[in-house]
């Protein structure tokens, strides 16, 4: 009688997980390059005074790939920038590791959200420079890698099965009020809309990006994954760290972004400092907090 051999099954990586990883890769090292670029890179150039369509004076920052951008549009890029560099190098030291850790594969997917938010925002909303074609680059590869990281977050049992017996309230309500943040972008953006006057900010753009993103995508997303996770839903659990990854980014930027406007001159009422600045600083913290708590219950 012959005994069958039991198989061996040995896991292979698959197409679809090396496509995440080059992609990821892609999107990392894009988004370093250009960031450092947008920091380091000069040409020399000075400050200029232009004349926007509403008849405003505007000082643009005259100097290295945000030459045609204002001081203070160019100030907080570059403050983005230094937090980018931070990120994309986080996502290289993370991903040979989402194999074997995987609450890797949760932290990989929130550093591609913060690079897709940054490279749309750098596309639509600054002016038209040398690294538009990296930019395209960076937001191509950081969206898709995104889709396929979240696809495979969702499929992987990442957290022990002890953690969905627990109501992570406090996650939730912070999820809900960091989603309900966004909404103070109606303050600027009601009083245009009312009274047809251009927005005191709008400078030589003609519309500022982060306000579509942060109500179209942003606050629905950050509610779904709250009152998800106040209902129990696994969806929730599994999302939660994704989003938290985002906003402690998020929290990152308005921390650094005033350094780099205050270098350039540029400074910021005290209130919108305090206020803006300070309460999303506050978020982002927070956000880092609790994503470590949550995360030690990774398998």
């Amino acid at each position: 009688m012959k005994t069958r051999r039991p198989k061996i099954s040995v896991e292979r990586s698959s197409p679809m997980k090396k496509a995440l990883t080059g992609l990821s890769v892609i999107a990392a090292l894009s988004s370093v390059i250009s960031a450092c670029a947008g920091i380091f890179y000069t040409n020399g150039g000075s400050r200029r005074t232009v004349e926007n369509i509403y008849g405003q004076r505007i000082i643009l920052y005259g100097d290295g790939v945000y030459a045609n951008d204002s001081l203070l549009k160019a100030g907080a890029a570059k403050g983005t920038d230094a937090i980018v560099i931070v990120v994309g190098l986080i996502l290289l030291a993370v991903l040979p590791l989402c194999g074997r850790k995987k609450a890797c594969a949760a932290l990989r997917t929130g550093l591609l959200l913060i690079i897709l938010y940054a490279s749309a925002c750098l596309i639509m909303g600054m002016s038209f420079n040398r690294l538009f074609l990296l930019y395209v680059l960076q937001f191509s590869s950081s969206l898709f890698a995104f889709i396929l990281s979240l696809r495979d977050l969702l499929n992987t049992e990442i957290f022990q099965s002890q953690l969905y017996e627990k109501r992570l309230i406090g996650t939730g309500v912070f999820l809900l009020a960091g989603g309900c943040s966004t909404l103070v972008w109606f303050a600027l953006i009601i009083p245009t809309v009312v009274t047809g006057q251009p927005l005191q900010t709008i400078e030589i753009y003609t519309t500022e990006p982060v306000f579509a993103f942060d109500l179209a995508i942003v606050l629905p997303s950050l509610l779904f994954c709250g009152v998800a996770l106040l209902r129990k839903k696994k969806i929730g659990y599994k999302t939660a760290p994704v989003f938290l990854t985002f906003l402690s980014g998020v929290g990152a930027c308005a921390i650094v972004q005033p350094v780099f406007q205050n270098l350039f001159g540029v400074i910021a009422p005290r209130a919108q400092s305090l206020g803006l600045a300070g309460s999303f600083a506050i978020l982002g913290i927070l956000a880092a907090v609790l994503n470590g708590k949550l995360l030690k219950f990774s398998n």
